[in-house]
């Protein structure tokens, strides 16, 4: 099958799996348990099981392109092409598909959330195919679009659960792993090394985590903490690209703090609520 055809039908499988996901009803079940000394409850509704059921087709999806690469079919003996590296950016366009189309007032406007759940994902996935060989034609163009939708998605996945005011240990444990997978595609490129890009998307989950757990104490809306740890993510990730590449100089941090000066601003004069916490 050509990458063209295989992008084509697993789009539409991932629409359609959308489409049911606005049909499904099931009932709801409450897990709970005790962490670190207090009550912890974990609602499993049929949006949770949904947004799993799409995170692996989107990982399938994403698996099945990759794996028609004329890279992939060179060195699939030896295994030096981990195709894992290339799931997290679908995984998390179908996962927003399944908890932002609810929220479209109308059947109408669902129906364009749809086509546009399909055009995102046909994109990102034309992209990532794009993206499997350093140097080839497209190559930058691929790079660019992914960037976007990479950063477009982990605010949207930031700001989704930081509005909900769930206990840290939910809410910091969620956003650490979003940081740290849509990092693992942000950083791939950057090296061959997958552990060195593992333990790099690691630690960049890991200080948004933590920064998830300080900004629940400081009485923000949801939309300037989303901002805030975007900001905090685009930071470590750039960080981290330019120590992947060998590339992290005075001069890289010093343009690097004066962005996030600026950024800072920007969020304290357009941000709502944007206040330090009272003493």
């Amino acid at each position: 099958m050509d990458h063209r055809q295989a992008i084509s039908a697993v789009t539409w499988a991932v629409v359609a799996g959308a489409a049911v996901s606005l049909l499904l009803q099931l009932p709801t079940a409450i897990l709970e348990f005790r962490a670190l000394g207090s009550p912890v409850s974990i609602v499993i509704s049929d949006t949770t099981i949904m947004a799993i059921f799409m995170a692996l087709l989107g990982g399938a999806a994403a698996e099945s392109v990759i794996r028609l690469h004329p890279r992939f079919l060179r060195q699939r003996e030896d295994g030096a092409l981990r195709t894992w590296a290339f799931w997290a950016l679908p995984a998390a366009l179908a996962v927003l598909a399944v908890l932002l189309l609810p929220l479209a007032p109308g059947r109408l406007l669902q129906i364009l959330g749809l086509l546009l759940t399909g055009l995102l994902f046909g994109l990102a996935l034309s992209g990532l195919y794009a993206t499997v060989e350093p140097g080839t034609p497209g190559f930058r163009r691929g790079r660019l679009l992914l960037n976007v939708l990479a950063y477009g998605a982990a605010l949207l996945l930031f700001l989704l659960v930081y509005q909900t005011r769930t206990r840290s240990l939910l809410s910091g444990t969620l956003v650490a792993a979003t940081a740290a997978l849509l990092a693992v595609e942000l950083l791939r490129s950057t090296t061959e090394r997958v552990d060195l890009v593992l333990t790099y998307a690691g630690i960049v989950g890991l200080v948004l985590g933590e920064m998830t757990w300080a900004l629940n104490y400081w009485l923000l809306p949801g939309v300037t903490g989303g901002m805030l740890l975007l900001l905090i993510f685009y930071l470590l990730v750039g960080l981290a690209q330019n120590g992947l590449a060998g590339h992290l100089t005075r001069r890289v941090i010093l343009e690097l703090t004066i962005f996030a000066v600026f950024a800072l601003i920007l969020i304290a004069v357009v941000g709502p609520g944007f206040r330090p916490p009272a003493p």
